[in-house]
């Protein structure tokens, strides 16, 4: 059943043994997970089956750049922000879950193999197809990226990254949420307060709010599964009115990390075209080719987890002479503002105006190629229920510019705190705290250079970069503006994590946090494929109390 609040009699929301607080890909998959178990649900979000302007001042607060304001890559509706996102699923890797000694605060509390028994069916609620992701899955054309990778074993290993439909999970799993009788869905209903009892050691209620009421909602336990940021804020305000939780002050909305990225070289390679565009799995999943340091190599050189794919040029620059990248660059105003970086690389500074004309004359003497893609687009983009993920066009002079993407080292100075400023609600608003640490930075310079000195061993492919910008360009790496992991981390005690093994807040009998502000450390990849795992593992053992 889906109501909204305003809908509800009291008593009717009262003493579910479970109540989770958030509908994005997490929240939905452990609601629906628990309900074919045969357990009783409520599910509760602030939004409604849209966003409303007005949704937005839940989630204003300040953030200072380059990390990215606190209402973007954040949608509170049903469903999250998964009618909007990308659908790359990639897991974290056995490396994420280790202790390494060159990575601070490192290793996960439960083991790779304990979390990946649940990536098989965290694929399906994905719709990714089979937890496989090596390149011998592809349909046809399953050789190595390029001829002479094969050399390089020791050092680089090749991995495939899958995609979703890409799934909105609201669409997918309403009619199933309707047709329940074990699951209560109520929007229009937004967690503004847990109320625990005297020494913080039980949240006795929560409270609900729908813009003009608001009312106690008692459950046997409460997952909070409204997002990183908004999880950790709910803590900082009940820890604001718990003198107990001061255990929490060391960790609780620090060590906050984003993957970094960055765009930078060119890979040339002679007398062969690299396997560079999405190709379909044997299941007939899209999925495209990355590159990883193997973990021997990144103990060796101190190196943290990343990946390195090819890369198209920037739509920006008008001398990659391409009709579409023009095309689609001119047509940059109709993107949502949080997704016009990718336009010109990831940089801060758009190109101007002076470059229309240019744009314009690739269009039109490249029409051909636009005509074709309008088509595919068309075909494989608007009409298809698997979805061709983005566009990948080759430069024409041959030459690909490399994205690195990478983890972060866990630094307490990188973190979520609370402002006096309050929203509509009377909840405070946050200040989000981001920089690159010197690790971070070196390890990014350290990839690089790598990455030129091994391809430096073949014969035919080399890795061009200005080695002066270099340090800058790292510098500059912008954060991946909806990852937002760890303010809430994984730990075996309160002295530097927030909740334990099973998510569980420490010392809250009946509260757990399932998000990716529990990840200890954040890997290089996307959260999203990792929270549907965490909260099929939670479906689990949330009965067991």
């Amino acid at each position: 059943m889906i109501r909204y609040l305003s809908d509800c009699e009291i008593a009717s929301l009262q003493d579910y043994p479970v109540c989770v607080v958030g509908s994005g890909p997490g929240g939905l998959s452990l609601a629906v997970a628990l309900a074919r178990k045969g357990q009783r649900v409520l599910l509760v979000d602030g939004g409604d089956w849209r966003e409303e302007q007005v949704d937005d001042d839940a989630y204003q607060g300040s953030a200072a750049a380059p990390h990215p304001g606190t209402t973007e890559y954040r949608r509170q509706r049903f469903g999250g922000t998964t009618h909007l996102w990308g659908g790359r699923c990639v897991p974290l890797d056995p490396a994420d879950f280790a202790t390494r000694a060159h990575v601070p605060l490192s290793g996960w509390p439960i083991s790779y193999d304990e979390y990946a028994r649940y990536l098989p069916a965290a694929m399906q609620y994905c719709d990714a197809g089979a937890a496989d992701f090596s390149p011998a899955c592809l349909a046809g054309g399953n050789g190595p990226m390029f001829s002479e990778l094969p050399q390089l074993d020791e050092a680089l290993s090749e991995h495939i990254e899958r995609y979703s439909l890409p799934t909105d999970f609201a669409a997918k799993f309403s009619e199933e949420l309707k047709a329940s009788d074990r699951v209560m869905v109520v929007l229009r209903a937004r967690c503004t307060r847990l109320v625990s009892n005297a020494n913080g050691s039980r949240i006795e209620s929560i409270v609900l709010h729908d813009g003009q009421q608001e009312i106690q909602v008692r459950a046997g336990q409460i997952v909070l599964a409204g997002g990183a940021i908004e999880a950790t804020r709910l803590l900082l305000c009940t820890r604001e009115q718990v003198p107990a939780w001061a255990r929490f002050d060391s960790s609780l909305g620090r060590y906050y990390a984003c993957h970094f990225d960055l765009i930078f070289g060119e890979m040339r390679l002679k007398g062969e075209k690299p396997r560079f565009r999405f190709q379909k799995t044997q299941d007939g999943v899209y999925a495209r080719r990355k590159l990883q340091f193997t973990p021997h190599w990144q103990n060796r050189l101190g190196l943290l987890n990343s990946t390195l794919r090819l890369h198209f040029p920037s739509y920006g620059d008008p001398g990659h002479g391409s009709g579409v990248l023009s095309a689609i660059y001119l047509a940059k105003s109709v993107l949502p503002s949080e997704h016009q970086d990718i336009l010109n690389h990831g940089s801060q500074n758009q190109v101007g105006d002076p470059q229309r004309l240019a744009h314009l004359r690739n269009v039109v003497l490249d029409a051909g190629s636009v005509f074709g893609f309008a088509y595919d687009m068309v075909v494989k983009r608007k009409l298809a229920k698997r979805k061709l993920p983005y566009t990948l066009i080759p430069n024409r002079n041959g030459t690909y510019p490399l994205e690195f993407n990478s983890e972060q080292v866990s630094d307490a100075g990188n973190r979520i705190h609370l402002l006096d400023a309050t929203d509509r609600y009377g909840m405070r608003r946050v200040d989000v705290q981001w920089r690159l640490t010197s690790q971070d930075i070196e390890s990014g310079i350290q990839s690089f250079m790598t990455m030129q000195n091994l391809l430096s061993k073949t014969r035919h492919c080399r890795l061009d970069f200005d080695h002066g910008e270099l340090r800058e360009q790292v510098t500059r790496a912008l954060p991946v503006g909806g990852h937002h992991i760890g303010s809430t981390r994984m730990g075996r005690s309160a002295d530097h994590s927030v909740v334990d093994v099973n998510c569980r807040v420490h010392g809250v009998s009946n509260l757990l946090i399932l998000s990716s502000s529990v990840f200890p450390t954040n890997g290089h990849a996307n959260p999203t494929l990792s929270i549907v795992a965490l909260a099929l593992r939670m479906a689990d053992h949330v009965q067991q109390f």
